[in-house]
């Protein structure tokens, strides 16, 4: 059985890429900003390293920790760039601002109450606690100054 070019154009890619550093992992995107606001004007995001946190940094894991947030968390905190629904709560995206995401995540897994006297405490579980701190990371924005 004779090669196909399609062979031999696939082999040619694979020993191209042979030797090349891997491509830096891919990260998920923020939330959308609102139309009117000028990029200038966008807050700075913090730096967070999801990977070296042991976090899944792919964009299935973060869109289950949305889910999570959407389900647990907005009834309070605002999600994208609304305003929180509870006044005194933080939007989602500057809870790491506020909160050290590894003793957050250690926090919630210890059962320690974080938050507000009324904050309802939660069991997500270390895998969606993972995810749920993915998302975060992904979103995040540095408050503006007050």
């Amino acid at each position: 059985m004779r090669p196909t070019p399609f062979a031999f154009a696939a082999a040619a890619l694979l020993l191209a890429a042979c030797g090349k550093p891997a491509a830096p992992p891919v990260e998920a995107p923020a939330a959308p900003k609102a139309a009117a606001e000028p990029a200038a004007e966008a807050a700075a995001s913090p730096a967070f390293d999801a990977a070296a946190l042991g976090l899944p940094t792919d964009a299935d894991s973060i869109a289950d920790g949305r889910e999570i947030a959407v389900t647990q968390c907005s009834s309070c905190h605002a999600l994208d760039q609304e305003t929180s629904p509870r006044p005194g709560a933080p939007p989602l995206r500057y809870v790491l601002s506020i909160h050290n995401p590894e003793s957050l995540a250690e926090d919630f897994r210890a059962g320690i109450h974080v938050g507000h006297p009324d904050m309802p405490d939660f069991e997500f579980g270390d895998l969606g606690m993972d995810v749920l701190l993915s998302y975060l990371i992904s979103i995040q924005e540095t408050p503006p100054a007050e």
